[in-house]
């Protein structure tokens, strides 16, 4: 792994704007800070330029040309970093941070972990990394896998397990076998323990235009101390949501087939 740089999200949303990216620049800085006065914004934004004079990544004599006051390494990796046309992203609400994988070129693709939405870490990796990266970043471990549990979900159903006072009428509802529905009690045990909230993996391929980016697939999994719960959407036309206990081989597994697919993708 190559680091390459860490900043605050104030640091990178100036460093994005002036690189050209106006927009991609206020969606960075008001998904973290919020919106503010246009005053409010000239000052938070000449108190980080200072921060990058510090880091030697911001020329004031540039500035004080009319000319961009980014270095040539920082613009570089800006134009690429927003440029990107495939980004894997990898939500953790428990632990407030996020991992996003940038196809950066040939087989390099750029690491942004973001922490909290405060802090942000830039590294190269390698296209064959992909998958140890994701792997250690949940760092999911279980004491001992339980066996095989699974049962199936209508879209609605599936929708509804974020609201716990829905749970028991999705149960009753859902026309489970009675092994079914043991899975079922186990996995909202453990969806009860990280919130109502499921943890996934999605793959966007990036448009032309910065603005816009699409959703090819997700993958919605949460982790158990038994093992880890993985969703599948089948074609099965009544119940197409199909949740199973998975082991820690079928684990990376997935995480390789991902690794596998999107490099096939740039």
């Amino acid at each position: 792994m190559n680091h390459l740089l860490t900043c605050t999200t104030e640091e990178l949303a100036l460093m994005v704007s002036v690189a050209g990216f106006p927009s991609v620049a206020n969606g960075i800085a008001e998904t973290a800070i919020g919106s503010r006065t246009e005053n409010e914004w000239v000052a938070i934004m000449e108190a980080t330029s200072h921060q990058l004079i510090m880091k030697r990544m911001w020329d004031p004599a540039l500035e004080e040309k009319g000319e961009l006051p980014l270095t040539h390494e920082t613009l570089k990796f800006i134009e690429k970093y927003v440029n990107s046309g495939r980004m894997i992203r990898c939500s953790n609400a428990p632990q407030q941070s996020v991992l996003m994988l940038h196809h950066y070129e040939d087989d390099e693709w750029l690491m942004h972990l973001i922490d909290r939405d405060i802090i942000h870490e830039f590294a190269l990796i390698s296209s064959s990394q992909i998958h140890e990266i994701i792997r250690d970043y949940y760092g999911i471990e279980f004491p001992q896998f339980a066996g095989e549990h699974h049962f199936a979900l209508t879209d609605e159903a599936f929708d509804l397990l974020s609201k716990p006072n829905e749970v028991e009428s999705v149960r009753n509802t859902s026309g489970l076998t009675e092994n079914e529905d043991v899975a079922f009690s186990m996995f909202v045990e453990d969806l009860q323990t990280f919130n109502w909230t499921l943890f996934n993996i999605s793959n966007f391929s990036m448009s032309l235009n910065e603005d816009e980016m699409y959703l090819e697939n997700i993958l919605f999994f949460l982790p158990s101390s038994r093992g880890i719960w993985i969703s599948e959407y089948t074609e099965d036309e009544q119940k197409p949501i199909h949740i199973h206990l998975a082991d820690q081989q079928e684990w990376q597994e997935i995480l390789s087939g991902i690794g596998s697919m999107v490099t096939l993708q740039v």
